[in-house]
């Protein structure tokens, strides 16, 4: 007999949702959907936790568990979610917390439907017949989100235990750094693949050579997410430890050429830390030198993509003109990485032009607050120079199709979740 599955939604970060939805479709190999802020699949309890264990670009996983069930009141949410299967996912006494957003709808307050939510499935609880299972302290939190609009709502169980993008390996951290799963997302958008030489050379964090160095080795991003549904009533453990087992067997050494640097040796030494407790640091080279200066020994590496994420707008001084920089940092790119391609961070077409010509812009996201840009394009064709934007002749490449489908794209394909 078949598990039962459910409406699962992926969240990604807002113009990030077409890198995770190939990269789903490669670890489910089942259909997937791209919507507003994620991606919809259908999957059991053990793809849902599979996800999680293994997904680099996503933000956070959800098991839907009503879908727009009716809501045109407090009182008739209050019922619609009392009738939901929750047995199938909680224990009585469970500790319980609910996240709500509220939009067109009759009632306003968010606090209100936080609480009728959480009081409909606590009763839901007590109804259900009783059953020997964990005490109340033996449990984890389980998060409860719940979305109104209109006349209907969508209630969801947090499946990770929260957001996805903490891998464990990140405690020292540089100046506006990047989420890993903005990191991964870029990446992927840009079209690299493990094999394909890597280099940041505005490293920071050392985010980016870190995360390819981990997918390149087949390490799976999420054995620290705390992951509340593995404690389900009917969670299949036995084989959650199989596939559990499975991925830390099939870690292996990276093979590829991963280059970060910063001129900055506080960078220098938070990258190295970072790679030292992501396991990946002997596959690194890490250097601490500016943009600028010649990089000795020289790379020994066929072209492959440069990846950076440069200072822009609020992220330094207001007063601060970055135009000579960015023209310094295309100069440098353009001589040093010649045939190399390049992804660059940046919100302002007139910035980013000044890397190099030619630069599109495939997507925009947000990170930190602010809307950004993701400009890709060959490196050695004269850049630094120009004042103007890329063409954006690829600009919406990467965002949802009219069928709302996934479009194709690379991904790091896995077992079937």
């Amino acid at each position: 007999m078949k598990p039962q599955t459910w409406p699962l939604f992926v969240v990604a970060p807002p113009g990030l949702e077409a890198p995770l939805a190939a990269e789903l479709g490669a670890l489910t190999e089942g259909a997937v959907k791209i919507e507003e802020g994620g991606v919809r699949l259908q999957g059991d309890l053990l793809d849902a936790a599979a996800i999680c264990l293994w997904s680099r670009c996503a933000a956070r996983t959800l098991l839907i568990v009503g879908d727009e069930i009716p809501a045109p009141s407090l009182q008739q949410l209050h019922a619609s979610v009392q009738g939901l299967p929750w047995r199938t996912f909680l224990h009585p006494g469970q500790p319980l917390t609910v996240k709500a957003t509220v939009k067109e709808a009759q009632f306003k307050r968010a606090d209100a439907v936080e609480h009728h939510v959480l009081v409909a499935v606590e009763e839901a609880l007590r109804k259900a017949p009783r059953q020997d299972g964990p005490r109340r302290w033996e449990l984890p939190t389980v998060e409860l989100r719940v979305r109104v609009r209109g006349k209907k709502a969508t209630v969801s169980i947090d499946v990770g235990g929260g957001l996805l993008h903490k891998r464990g390996y990140r405690q020292n951290l540089a100046r506006a750094p990047l989420r890993e799963n903005l990191a991964a997302s870029v990446l992927l958008a840009a079209g690299w693949q493990p094999g394909v030489p890597l280099a940041d050379p505005m490293c920071g964090s050392g985010t980016f050579t870190i995360e390819a160095a981990c997918w390149a080795g087949e390490r799976a991003p999420g054995f620290d997410h705390p992951m509340p549904i593995l404690k389900a009533p009917n969670f299949p453990t036995a084989k959650w430890k199989e596939i559990v087992s499975e991925a830390r067997s099939a870690a292996k050494v990276p093979v590829g050429s991963f280059y970060a640097a910063d001129r900055d040796a506080g960078a220098v030494r938070a990258t190295r830390e970072n790679a030292t407790r992501a396991g990946v640091v002997e596959s690194l080279r890490i250097d601490n030198r500016s943009l600028g200066d010649p990089i000795n020994p020289p790379l020994d590496a066929k072209p492959g993509l440069v990846v950076i994420n440069p200072p822009w707008g609020l992220r330094v001084a207001e007063n601060v003109s970055l135009a000579p920089l960015y023209h310094k940092l295309g100069a440098a790119l353009n001589k040093q990485f010649a045939g190399w391609r390049l992804a660059a961070i940046c919100p302002d077409p007139a910035l980013a032009g000044r890397l190099g010509r030619g630069l599109e812009e495939i997507t925009r996201f947000e990170t930190g607050g602010i809307q950004v840009g993701l400009w890709v394009g060959k490196l050695g064709r004269g850049g630094g120079g120009g004042g103007g934007g890329g063409t954006g002749a690829a600009r919406g490449r990467l965002l949802m199709t009219s069928s709302g489908a996934a479009p194709q794209a690379n991904a790091a394909p896995r077992a079937k979740c």
